[in-house]
């Protein structure tokens, strides 16, 4: 498992091991950092602030990389090889290494203009998903200097590619409500995280989530749906979902259930 229902399940090392994954694979795949970049949990953490009351913070166990769709190692092998020698194996769409008793998942995602429909595409011998608008993440990112531990205990520093967070947050929501959308607790929280405690301030993520239509991200419009249509009203299952993930009760869940349907408002200008 990589996803849980509430913030309080992940092991209390969980995200620290996501960053020593990362730290693990992003030097090998040097050739390709020109085509990776990150999203999911990690770069959320990556882009938020640590002190924000009445939220703990990112949580992940995953470390999910965008993909250019013609990513290619050429006569140096592949990703695949290159993780398999970090000791990330196969496991279904996955690749992933265990380390005492947690699994550290590699999650690759891909955007192909040509094809309508979602699914999954082999780039470099991995299974990448295909997800509307990992391009525009590729495009839009910012550098951040990752300073920590890998796997093997070797301390790391590593200039990171982190989408930014119009593009981040696009993606999020999509990831909610979208057409593969899963609607789980944990994509809900991250969305209120992401707006509240953005590093450069809510306004400058209301300001960056809403500069997505200019730039013609595809994913732009399903996006401003899923607000609509499951963050907007108290009662809706973003609010609702993302208070249970903080395992909160009484005025605790009702105030974060009113925070983010303030927050999916201003996303959409209302």
């Amino acid at each position: 498992m990589s996803k849980y229902e509430t913030f309080g399940s992940y092991p209390q090392r969980s995200l620290l091991s996501a960053e020593a994954a990362l730290l693990t694979v992003w030097p090998s795949l040097s050739r390709y950092h020109d085509d990776l970049v990150l999203v999911g949990g990690l770069a959320i953490h990556y882009l938020t602030k640590r002190d924000i009351q009445g939220l703990p913070g990112a949580i992940t166990l995953d470390v999910d990389l965008g993909i250019s769709l013609a990513a290619s190692g050429g006569q140096y092998g592949t990703i695949k090889s290159d993780l398999e020698g970090l000791g990330f194996v196969s496991e279904g769409q996955r690749l992933v290494r265990r380390k005492e008793d947690i699994a550290l998942y590699i999650d690759f995602l891909t955007e192909d203009a040509n094809r309508r429909a979602l699914g999954s595409r082999v780039v470099d011998e991995v299974i990448a998903n295909v997800v509307p608008g990992i391009n525009r993440a590729l495009a839009c990112y910012r550098t951040v200097l990752i300073k920590g531990t890998d796997v093997y205990g070797a301390q790391q520093n590593c200039q990171m590619k982190v989408a930014d967070i119009g593009p981040l947050l696009v993606l999020k929501l999509n990831a909610f409500g979208g057409p593969s959308g899963r609607r789980l607790p944990k994509d809900a929280y991250d969305i209120l995280l992401t707006v509240t405690a953005f590093v450069d301030g809510p306004a400058a993520a209301i300001k960056g989530f809403r500069a997505e239509e200019a730039a013609a991200n595809p994913a732009y419009k399903i996006a401003r749906r899923v607000l609509e249509s499951d963050f907007s009203e108290i009662n809706r299952d973003g609010p609702i979902r993302a208070a249970e993930f903080l395992g909160q009760s009484g005025k605790n869940r009702e105030q974060t259930r009113q925070d983010l349907v303030t927050l999916a408002r201003s996303l959409l200008g209302i």
